[in-house]
């Protein structure tokens, strides 16, 4: 009862508060209602998507040619300065709201089920953070996006298969070839074998030369026989 009192005044408190201090958009400054978070449904409507995942040959798929046997790539949107998307990835690194990634997944998730070159996984691997990174962030951003993902596609996510053995320097900091070095043997497997023969769908918040998931993917490729790859993200950053 008491519980059920407690429950009942949160609501009616924040009820109030969104009354009196009202949630805006962060892209155009509206007032959000109650089942709205961070952006109104235009603006969501309105994020910028990039549609690749109804081409096999899409951009982020070409990016990989050559480099690892991949059976799908895609981007979902583009990652483009002063943009929703770019905002609302910040948020979710940098501010706490991993809801954001979740959500976010979600919409990636109802995408691809209706690309003509999905092939179920059947595991979602998310890109791992360092654990001390996630100590201080509080989760692993790539994690929450696999979340999304896994609620619509109905496939699980196995956060420890790939470990991140080193704690390099993040992306953001580098261009060019630097980060293909920055992420020179930084992951690794555990209990790989288990894993032989299984169609893995790794997830990555954005791409840009594509060097972090290329290295995921060459990590996976040494040490699990017969494993076939596919590789998504929230974000395409254009060079």
């Amino acid at each position: 009862m008491l519980r059920l009192q407690i429950a009942e005044s949160r609501k009616w408190l924040n009820g109030f508060l969104s009354l009196v201090y009202p949630a805006s958009c962060i892209n155009c400054g509206t007032s959000l209602y109650d089942h709205e978070k961070y952006l109104c449904l235009k603006c969501i409507h309105k994020l910028p998507a990039t549609g690749y995942e109804m081409y096999h040959d899409n951009p982020v798929a070409r990016m990989f040619w050559g480099r690892v046997p991949l059976r799908f790539a895609v981007s979902f949107f583009h990652y483009r300065k002063n943009e929703s998307l770019r905002q609302l990835i910040r948020m979710l690194k940098y501010h706490n709201e991993p809801q954001i990634g979740i959500t976010l997944g979600k919409m990636s998730g109802l995408k691809l089920l209706k690309s003509p070159y999905y092939e179920k996984p059947d595991l979602i691997i998310p890109v791992p953070l360092h654990p001390e990174r996630q100590r201080k962030r509080g989760y692993n951003q790539c994690e929450m996006i696999a979340e999304g993902l896994s609620a619509v596609l109905q496939v699980p996510i196995e956060s420890t298969l790939l470990l991140r053995a080193r704690n390099n320097s993040s992306q953001t900091t580098h261009s060019g070839y630097e980060r293909w070095e920055n992420v020179e043997d930084v992951f690794a497997t555990s209990e790989g074998e288990k894993y032989t023969g299984k169609h893995l769908l790794i997830v990555d918040d954005v791409v840009t030369t594509g060097a972090t998931i290329e290295a995921c993917c060459q990590t996976l490729l040494k040490d699990i026989p017969n494993i076939r790859l596919s590789a998504v993200s929230l974000g395409y950053s254009h060079q």
